[in-house]
């Protein structure tokens, strides 16, 4: 009854192979291979509670049963109960310690609570148990050390709005719990009329900023650190802009990730943002995250002459998974583009509703690429016209 049970593996099935364990433990209440299975369906239709119940009756039992642990594993994880987790699948391997199963779900463990250089270890070692296991090469093509993007984008408007073209290069290494990132992005921008001190002038302006990060990352899973970037000739861009950023798991699919940012512009202007995002898993596939941005922009007068002016902006992100190689995404904005222009009045005038489809794919373990279109509407709150305005980036990425 046992064999014939595990044998049905389609989900029409599940209710036959539930009958017929149940049938087995109405035999023999302690037979570890049909508690298993029967956990195994119980998780596949949603009773949660059931399934660990039953995982837990095997392991009081039989400590190394590799079938019990690699399961109750899975669903602590799900549930983002690293600690237990861990304790389970340690236990296990202290007695099966050349399991694949076990081993790639304690890199997982590892990678979720921020112990990248473990996770290498461990689903390297999975993978040298048992190399042509399929789920073993998706598994690693999820742990990397590090990476190095390069990055063009290009964004078109209409005849005396700016063009605007981005290079961004950036390097990413981890190390334990640590995250060190370094980049650097040149912004030219052309095509618009702007005021110098000699009279109008149609004239070019190209900016430089390197950014320096560090992130520590908890063993919850949540991790903060911050970056400071500093640019130069700082025509367009802000001469010195200073992040901080964290990540905070709140319950089972749902986390809270907030930046605080501050812009030192090269005249009179200071930028002060902050946004905080929630974010819900909605299956282990589709991501959905909702962002908010409070920016107040600060004009520096003389002694108490200082404005401040406080605007609004929101944001709807989508990600859906559907391999372990692609990844989609579309994304919605609408409020104020603080890096669009030199001009003090666009700072606080320009509203911008922003449409954007984006696309990422593995070539292979070490290699990627990503992709995005967008089409910008910007309007003024004074009496400038709405115009349309569309981007495209492309990105190449390595990573080890």
């Amino acid at each position: 009854m046992v064999t014939a049970a595990e044998a049905l593996d389609h989900p029409l099935d599940r209710p036959l192979a539930r009958a017929l364990f149940l049938a087995a433990l109405a035999r023999d209440p302690g037979d570890a291979e049909a508690l298993v299975g029967l956990a195994r369906v119980d998780t596949a239709d949603g009773c949660v509670a059931l399934a660990e119940q039953a995982y837990r009756a095997v392991l009081t039992h039989s400590m190394g049963n590799v079938d019990a642990a690699a399961g109750l594993a899975t669903l602590l994880l799900r549930a983002r109960r690293w600690a237990e987790a861990r304790h389970v699948l340690d236990a296990a391997l202290s007695l099966s310690p050349l399991s694949p199963d076990l081993l790639s779900r304690r890199a997982s463990v590892a990678l979720w609570s921020g112990e990248v250089t473990a996770a290498m270890y461990y689903v390297t070692e999975a993978q040298r148990v048992s190399p042509l296991d399929p789920d073993l090469r998706e598994a690693r093509d999820r742990v990397f050390l590090g990476q190095a993007r390069l990055g063009q984008r290009v964004q078109v408007f209409p005849k005396g709005y700016d063009d605007v073209w981005t290079t961004d290069v950036a390097v990413m290494e981890r190390w334990h719990r640590l995250r060190l990132e370094a980049g650097a992005t040149v912004v030219s921008r052309s095509g618009a009329a702007r005021e110098t001190r000699s009279g109008t002038l149609k004239t070019r302006i190209l900016d430089g900023r390197p950014t320096l990060g560090a992130f520590y990352h908890y063993p919850s899973g949540g991790w903060f650190g911050g970056s400071v970037g500093v640019s130069a000739p700082a025509l367009a861009l802000p001469r010195s802009a200073y992040e901080l950023r964290t990540f905070v798991p709140l319950v089972p699919r749902l986390s809270l990730q907030a930046t605080s940012a501050y812009w030192r512009y090269a005249d009179d202007r200071d930028v002060v943002v902050l946004s905080p995002a929630l974010g819900l898993a909605t299956t282990d596939a589709i991501d959905i995250t909702a962002r908010y941005w409070l920016t107040s922009v600060i004009v520096r007068g003389s002694g108490s002459d200082s404005r401040v002016n406080y605007v609004h902006s929101f944001g709807v992100h989508v990600d859906w998974r559907p391999d372990g190689k692609t990844a989609l995404g579309l994304d919605y904005t609408y409020g104020v583009q603080l890096e669009r222009s030199p001009s003090a009045t666009d700072l606080l005038e320009l509203r911008s509703h922003i449409f954007t489809a984006l696309a990422r794919r593995m070539i292979r373990r070490e290699l990627g690429i990503d992709l995005a279109l967008a089409l910008e509407r910007r309007s003024s709150l004074g009496e400038g016209p709405n115009v349309f305005g569309a981007a495209a980036e492309g990105g190449l990425f390595v990573r080890w």
